[in-house]
């Protein structure tokens, strides 16, 4: 993943866990620390601040902004930043491993969601009906 995309993702997934109450304070904690690094090396830059801080509110209307801050800070070359953001993803990632699939469901229905998962499914068919055999002559 580019740094910047890299950078720019853990920061807009991050805050979007940690708002949420099931997010781990693992989680919590690495997005304020990443979070934190980023608002101090952007400086006295307050678009860049101005972006970072819109972008946990509403990740899609910042990102262009904050992905062009982070790629004029130079912030997308620095080695710290670069590993808090990695190891944000990874905790995101190993907090919810099925993140991978975006699952919508109405109605009340049965799914199945994994990897390497087999199902058949018969839609609009009707049942078979059991074919019951007549007692032959002998059995009565």
């Amino acid at each position: 993943m580019e740094p910047v995309t890299l950078i720019v993702s853990a920061l807009t997934a991050g805050a979007t866990a940690a708002l949420q109450e099931t997010a781990g304070t693992a989680i919590k904690d690495a997005y304020q620390g990443l979070a934190g690094l980023v608002r101090k090396k952007f400086g006295k830059d307050t678009k860049a601040k101005t972006a970072l801080d819109g972008s946990k509110e509403d990740p899609e209307t910042w990102q262009k902004p904050l992905e062009k801050s982070v790629q004029e800070s130079g912030i997308a070359n620095d080695k710290e930043i670069l590993g808090l953001a990695q190891e944000l993803i990874k905790l995101l990632k190993s907090q919810n491993p099925s993140s991978k699939y975006n699952v919508k469901i109405k109605g009340s229905k049965q799914i199945v969601v994994g990897d390497n998962a087999k199902v058949t499914m018969n839609l609009n068919e009707q049942p078979r009906k059991l074919k019951t055999r007549k007692p032959s002559k002998k059995q009565k």
